[in-house]
């Protein structure tokens, strides 16, 4: 690839925790996890033992890289949503799509059209996984949540999940959000990502948030809830634009007992200061 980002710190910290354990593995791969949606050097890339990424910026030659410095890379994968840069765009949107995401500029997908599911499951996973990816994020399944329009395609989304489970039963499975699905989709998933936990962003007002503390006590409750429910690795994304509030912050979620990671909210360039947690849960 050509013009890759340096690792740059933009005002920011990266800053990962220490896991003792995860369900499904014994790998401690969510000790240091990042992710970044910019265009890097594999070269260059230290200190984490997993990365998620956005995958068309990749040569399976450079996944190999990646790998080869003990990183796994996991790609980005939207289920719920579907921006016009996919390559798939307008073949979804010849099925069919179903309002738009003003904060984004993404298409809600209709995934109760099974061609959409198979699509998925049969050519753009494959595609995907075909450059040497360890496995897939899993993202906007919030798109079906119970307070949307679309929630009565709850079931297709579980579907869904399943099924990519079942065609690749060796490769990494992180969801991101979708809590309310958890109940159904735990069983085929390795982790899962909860963002904005002692942050917060306002899309309306482009502008990054602190959460009070009783937010973020009461948001990292729920959080440990969850986690003793389902016995799976939970991993907190926060968001912070300056070093100040990324050490504010670091400083909250060193106690959370969750591995953690802290970057801007379009997670541009990897941040290259590292940290550890003084706590941590049993199985995350």
């Amino acid at each position: 690839m050509h013009n890759k980002l340096p690792l740059i710190i933009i005002y920011l910290l990266t800053v990962n925790c220490i896991s003792s354990s995860n369900k499904l593995s014994e790998d401690p791969i969510y000790d240091s996890f990042g992710v970044v949606y910019s265009d890097i050097n594999p070269s260059v890339v230290s200190g984490y033992k997993l990365l998620i990424v956005e995958p068309y910026f990749y040569t399976k030659q450079e996944i190999a890289e990646f790998n080869s410095r003990g990183i796994k890379v996991v790609a980005y994968l939207s289920l719920g949503e579907v921006n016009e840069s996919r390559r798939y765009f307008s073949e979804f949107k010849e099925i069919g799509l179903i309002g738009k995401n003003e904060n984004h500029g993404s298409y809600f997908i209709n995934l109760s059209e099974p061609s959409i599911k198979e699509k998925f499951v049969n050519e753009i996973v494959p595609e995907l996984l075909s450059y040497g990816y360890d496995g897939l994020f899993l993202d906007t399944i919030d798109a079906v949540a119970p307070y949307t329009l679309r929630r009565n395609m709850e079931q297709d989304m579980v579907d869904l999940i399943s099924a990519i489970r079942s065609r690749n039963p060796d490769k990494l499975l992180i969801q991101n959000a979708g809590l309310f699905l958890l109940d159904k989709t735990a069983a085929h998933i390795d982790a899962v990502t909860v963002e904005a936990v002692a942050s917060g962003y306002d899309f309306d007002k482009n502008e990054y948030q602190i959460k009070s503390v009783k937010e973020y006590e009461e948001r990292l409750e729920f959080i440990d809830s969850l986690h003793d429910t389902y016995k799976v690795p939970f991993l907190i994304i926060d968001f912070a634009e300056n070093y100040g509030n990324s050490l504010l912050i670091k400083n909250r979620l060193e106690e959370s007992g969750h591995p953690f990671f802290i970057s801007n909210i379009e997670f541009r360039g990897l941040p290259v200061v590292t940290g550890r947690s003084k706590s941590l849960k049993k199985g995350a």
